[in-house]
């Protein structure tokens, strides 16, 4: 049942960032690196691929290619956290990596499609709402246990 509310958080989500035009912030991306992180592979995997197939409403030229973007995304966050997903720091790193990634991989393969500035606002104003909605996001999916506190 929590997927089904993590799927209908993806959408929302999606809703909003389709409403701002310029600068491009990839709010999607940020919530589904979120639960990557807390989720397991099959979950975060599943989001992905919902993430992707969202994205690629608003681009169907490209339908599949957000799909196996975003997957890969989720399925690197969701691996690379055994390793290095200790402090706030590394969850902010892991954040700019994938929207570096994300930037890169459409600009080899579909040529730019916003400009660099642009990408650079969108990148900082990603950056600067990640701590608060990562908190806001443990706190009603991911609380901890009574015995834990």
């Amino acid at each position: 049942m929590k997927l089904v509310f993590k799927i209908l958080v993806l959408y929302v989500v999606f809703l909003i960032q389709t409403l701002i035009t310029q600068p491009q912030v990839d709010l999607v991306l940020l919530i589904l690196v979120i639960f990557a992180l807390h989720d397991t592979q099959a979950d975060a995997l599943i989001l992905g691929a919902w993430a992707g197939i969202l994205l690629g409403l608003t681009n169907p030229m490209h339908f599949g290619f957000h799909i196996a973007l975003m997957t890969a995304i989720a399925f690197a966050s969701n691996h690379i956290r055994r390793f290095i997903y200790k402090y706030i720091s590394y969850f902010i790193g892991i954040i700019l990596i994938a929207i570096l990634f994300k930037y890169l991989i459409f600009l080899i393969f579909l040529g730019a499609q916003q400009s660099f500035l642009y990408w650079l606002l969108g990148t900082l104003i990603v950056l600067v709402i990640a701590i608060p909605l990562e908190n806001l996001i443990v706190k009603l999916f991911y609380p901890t246990p009574v015995f834990e506190r």
